[in-house]
């Protein structure tokens, strides 16, 4: 089972909407951390993936965006959306009491998303959870192993601090095919084609990058993103010019090389929006992107 893990800004958002009509409910739980107070398109967001029968987890304690430095549970304001989604507690450490009280109200009905490290007082808390996300690098191998239903994540997306910087490839992961292989894991999750650090927006874009993922089959099916990127003029002017550079960069390549990337209605899109000539905004272009890479991850599962 795949876990991608999103921020609930708009697009990634829309994109969860978007993928519940094509992606099966059987490979997918998203989770979904809130950054907004309008928790509006989240509950679009739920009702529509639970018309879809996808189950989503979301964080119920979100400390990001407008919920910064805050220790609120939102949990009142999802009554209307009970039983479509999953309760997740996030715990940032040990010592992160608050979270761990609130974890308790929910009696195990609920999931465990670990930022850091845990002890042995914690393991035996969220051991009582419907399913813990931990990121293995970040814990000791003997808690690790003590660890009861675990979804193994990690931050596997290299960004760039300029978009010029990116080479042509780079290794993504290769968890997808390795956690069956650890004990007690029921899936695996990343932060698709994003980074695990939060930020409201990018700075100016001098170069337009667009990300598309693959697997790697002389990798052992690993998985790899491959970057298009634009010219580069020195200015922030002229994105939808500078998009329609990497976007034709993009058809060329997949075009020439059949059967690299899974045909997802992500790349399908891509392949219309370089036939229409038409620029959506660097949003939707990142939205795109989120879409085919879990389509590409979800394809894989399916296979094997």
């Amino acid at each position: 089972m795949y876990f991608p893990i999103l921020k609930g800004k708009q697009n990634e958002l829309i994109a969860l909407r978007e993928l519940s009509e094509v992606i099966d409910s059987r490979y997918i739980k998203p989770v979904i951390e809130p950054v907004r107070e309008n928790i509006a398109p989240l509950k679009r967001t739920i009702k529509k993936l639970a018309e879809n029968g996808i189950v989503p987890l979301v964080v119920v304690n979100p400390s990001l965006g407008d919920y910064l430095g805050g220790e609120v549970s939102i949990v009142q304001y999802l009554e209307a959306e009970y039983g479509q989604y999953l309760p997740c507690v996030k715990i940032k450490n040990p010592q992160d009491f608050a979270a761990i009280r609130l974890f308790q109200s929910f009696e195990g009905r609920a999931a465990v998303y670990l930022e850091s490290s845990i002890d042995r007082a914690l393991v035996d808390v969220v051991n009582a959870s419907v399913c813990t996300l931990v990121n293995q690098a970040r814990v000791n191998a003997v808690a690790f192993s003590q660890l009861r239903n675990k979804v193994v994540y990690g931050d596997f997306f290299k960004k760039e601090v300029k978009n010029s910087d990116y080479a042509d490839d780079s290794l993504f992961s290769g968890l997808h095919t390795e956690y069956r292989n650890i004990e007690n894991a029921v899936g695996f999750g990343d932060f698709t084609i994003l980074s695990e650090d939060y930020s409201e927006s990018g700075g100016p874009a001098y170069v337009v990058a667009v990300h598309l993922s693959y697997v790697n089959r002389d990798e052992y099916d690993a998985i790899h993103v491959r970057h298009f990127s634009s010219y580069d003029d020195r200015t922030p002017t002229n994105p939808g010019g500078k998009f329609m550079d990497a976007l034709n960069k993009l058809v060329q390549y997949v075009s020439a090389n059949p059967g690299k990337f899974f045909r997802t209605s992500g790349l399908d899109e891509f392949f219309s929006l370089q036939s229409s000539r038409h620029f959506p905004g660097l949003g939707s272009v990142k939205k795109i992107s989120i879409k085919h890479h879990i389509e590409t991850t979800c394809d894989y599962i399916r296979e094997h």
